[in-house]
């Protein structure tokens, strides 16, 4: 999977958001997308998902029905509980929903499993947002996908949760799923394999390996390196 001298911008905006960048998704390893605010990360995975059409460039990726795009924002009405959630996406791919949690659970740790059983009857609007993000990628995981694009997976999550989160993510490339993420959490990184690709004013300025990103910029901190990037 690749993008090719991909360029966009939006009509009546002289500004492009992307300026012919290029890069690979590797397979063996969680791709994270990294920039600051405004730089065009959503914008790439709306182009990638055909939500928007580029002005030009090549998109070599799976058919949309083969792409699972998680936004930054998700709605569900607060007074649905876990188990409607779980339930709707089970019918997505016409599979029947199990009747009981447990079913649901069989490959879960302890940890998980406890929470996902505590969450099957509680209300959505009664969720922690990493209670929330988690169900969601958790349930969301379990559809058979080509490729996982999550925008921003662990925003405004606590420690823990982001942690369980980024497992979830590397259990699917170690299933043989591509998967591409943004985050701004970089300390994160660590606990995952990960191929960074950098965004800074439209254009990819660094492609590759965590932790020679750290070692070009004579830092083990993920912070200092990304501002030393931009500088």
């Amino acid at each position: 999977m690749f993008v090719k001298n991909l360029s966009f911008k939006y009509k009546n905006s002289k500004r492009e958001i992307l300026k012919d960048i290029s890069f690979n998704l590797k397979k063996d390893k969680v791709n994270v997308l990294v920039g600051l605010n405004g730089t065009g990360k959503t914008t790439l995975f709306d182009c990638i998902t055909n939500i928007l059409k580029p002005n030009e460039g090549v998109l070599n990726f799976p058919s949309i029905d083969q792409i699972l795009y998680l936004t930054q924002t998700i709605y569900f009405s607060p007074e649905l509980k876990g188990k409607d959630f779980v339930k709707f996406i089970s019918r997505i791919d016409n599979k029947v929903p199990f009747k009981f949690p447990e079913s649901y659970t069989i490959k879960m740790d302890e940890r998980s499993r406890n929470l996902f059983l505590h969450l099957w009857n509680t209300k959505i609007g009664r969720m922690s947002v990493g209670e929330k993000r988690w169900l969601f990628i958790t349930v969301l995981s379990g559809l058979k996908r080509k490729l996982y694009i999550l925008d921003e997976p662990t925003s405004g999550v606590d420690p823990s949760s982001r942690i369980r989160i980024l497992k979830n993510i590397d259990k699917l490339v170690k299933d043989g799923s591509y998967c591409f993420i943004s985050t701004h959490q970089l300390q994160d990184l660590s606990h995952i394999d990960c191929n960074i690709i950098m965004l800074h004013l439209g254009k990819v300025i660094y492609e590759g390996d965590y932790y020679k990103w750290l070692e070009n910029n004579n830092t083990h901190n993920p912070d200092i390196a990304f501002d030393r990037s931009i500088e």
